[in-house]
């Protein structure tokens, strides 16, 4: 018996066109693990909160037809305390679904509400921590994590409560690449020893393709494929025109015409690729460097007095650069950003931005030279329309209206959200009020740009979108500086690499010459990208890309 069943779900928003799911059919076994992949505005979500009860109990749409049965209860009539009992899930919008002021009480807090008794409690505690790589931040205030940390510890307080069916909405977007591995790991773990039913929301496929059992492909609001993850994995070129990433050795083997099963991991893909194969190795190429805009010296922070975020940080970023700021969640990378643009004042050490100490001047008065677009760009949204959003800064700045105007109209087109421009922002999809967020900066127009974490929870078609934004941006000149867990992303569009851990600034090179020494890395959380894993265990090279790989292989 499946032990969850949706039957003819359709299901549209007030206001909206179109339906969010249409003549929706699917079935999930006991023990399955399910992975539900697609582009923004797929429905993904949607189909995530019909499954608990939010909808319709909680989010009423307009239209509700069909039936949605989760263990024998169909949703429509079992209450939302009740189906929790049973099914956990882990939102996108992590911070939404925490409550309490540090990590243990969070994690007691679903405990407690089913009456676990202490002993148990306390031991269950101890292990979702421990899973999570949250042990010894028991008593650390929620609201002073990192962003991966508040994402892990939503996790922990859903596995603590040991539901039957976990569904996981994009759960794992601002976690380290290892973090990513190890919550695949707990989840095998579970299995292993329960039969807990897995339901992940991912748009990291060759994670989704090495753990799942099935893959369903949603795009607007119907299933269009649902198999095996090698069957679905096989339409690299629907997937990747749907805005999708299928695993880059996929795509590799489909690009060079390989016939046959494409490989999912790196180790299936050394022992397929094709033996008559040779490469070239890619050139180095020697950037040309500006002066410097950003130097820091001898920078330390912290918080409390006692545990240094920062560690005596020494670094210098020169106009027109590209470059990326990577480590483990919580190794300091949001913390040395808003040092640089002023949120935070460094406990010790200087910052000179084009010259001038920044220390000594105020949010505002940077705000005009470094540009920071947040991780959640709902700290940004303020405004009721779009267009008043994007013309805060250029009016606060006292600019000419008709400056204003210019300045919001590119930054408009440049985006491609023109026809949004009246819409209310706090009602746009993730996708839209990230493009939101860097508007607010763009009309600004500041010299170095800072992005944290850009590309958390949207597709990668969406992420292309916003870093060739970027990447226009370095070409007219612009610094730009990005952090993120995402290191497809790192690889294929930054030309520098700063390397965080515990605070400290291990790493400081080119991209490829990082991505080359797995070894630290791996001491850091930081995995490289599985075509650059592949290429340096297949022929000691490191490629950065599918397209530079195919480039630089041919047949002997």
């Amino acid at each position: 018996m499946s032990i969850i069943k949706l039957d003819d779900v359709w299901i549209k928003y007030r206001g909206q066109p179109d339906y969010a799911l249409r003549d929706l059919n699917l079935k999930v076994e006991r023990g399955e693990f399910l992975g539900i992949i697609g582009p923004t505005g797929a429905g993904k979500s949607t189909l995530c909160i019909t499954l608990n009860g939010l909808i319709p109990h909680l989010v009423r749409p307009d239209e509700f037809t069909g039936n949605v049965v989760v263990k024998g209860l169909n949703t429509k009539e079992h209450k939302i305390a009740e189906l929790s009992q049973h099914i956990g899930i882990v939102f996108q919008d992590y911070e939404s679904q925490l409550f309490c002021t540090n990590t243990e009480l969070e994690v007691a807090f679903g405990l407690e509400n089913l009456a676990i008794p202490r002993d148990e409690m306390k031991s269950r505690i101890e292990q979702a921590l421990k899973w999570t790589r949250l042990t010894g931040l028991e008593k650390h205030y929620t609201f002073n994590l990192s962003g991966g940390q508040k994402q892990r510890l939503a996790i922990a307080a859903v596995l603590a409560m040991h539901p039957s069916i976990i569904v996981l909405d994009e759960a794992t977007s601002d976690l380290d690449p290892v973090g990513k591995y190890e919550v695949y790991e707990i989840i095998k773990d579970l299995r292993k020893r329960e039969e807990v039913t897995m339901i992940m929301v991912d748009h990291h496929l060759d994670r989704v393709a090495e753990v799942a059992d099935r893959v369903v492909v949603v795009n607007k609001g119907k299933i269009i494929y649902d198999d095996r993850p090698r069957e679905v994995f096989s339409h690299v070129e629907e997937l990747i025109e749907l805005g999708l990433s299928p695993p880059q050795v996929a795509e590799l083997f489909h690009k060079i015409g390989y016939e046959g099963g494409y490989p999912l991991s790196v180790t299936e893909a050394m022992e397929k690729f094709p033996a008559n194969y040779g490469i070239v190795s890619p050139k180095s190429e020697l950037e040309p460097i500006g002066e410097p805009v950003i130097e820091i010296r001898n920078l330390s922070h912290t918080y409390d007095g006692e545990r240094w975020v920062l560690k005596n940080i020494n670094v210098k970023v020169h106009r027109g650069e590209f470059v990326a700021l990577i480590g483990q969640n919580g190794s300091g990378k949001t913390t040395l950003a808003l040092c640089i643009n002023g949120v935070v004042k460094p406990t010790k050490g200087s910052i000179r931005i084009l010259g001038e100490e920044a220390t000594l001047k105020t949010v505002l008065e940077l705000g005009k030279t470094v540009g920071y677009v947040y991780q959640n760009p709902d700290y940004m949204i303020y405004s009721d329309t779009v267009r008043a959003e994007l013309e805060m800064g250029p009016k606060y700045a006292e600019l000419p209206m008709e400056e204003v105007d210019r300045r919001v109209d590119h930054a408009l087109k440049v985006l491609e959200i023109e026809d949004l421009e009246k819409e209310d922002p706090f009602f746009l999809n993730k996708a839209n009020r990230q493009r939101v967020a860097v508007g607010s900066v763009l009309t600004v127009e500041p010299e170095i740009l800072i992005v944290d974490e850009p590309t958390t929870g949207l597709a990668p078609g969406e992420t292309r979108h916003i870093m060739k934004l970027a990447q226009e941006l370095n070409s007219m000149g612009k610094t730009i500086i990005v952090i993120s867990h995402d290191m497809w992303v790192i690889s294929e569009y930054c030309k520098r690499i700063l390397v965080l851990h515990n605070g400290d600034l291990i790493m400081d090179g080119p991209t490829r010459e990082v991505f080359s020494r797995t070894n630290i890395l791996r001491k850091t959380f930081i995995e490289p990208p599985q075509i650059s894993r592949f290429s340096q265990a297949k022929f000691g090279e490191t490629f950065l890309s599918v397209d530079e790989m195919v480039e630089h292989v041919s047949k002997a």
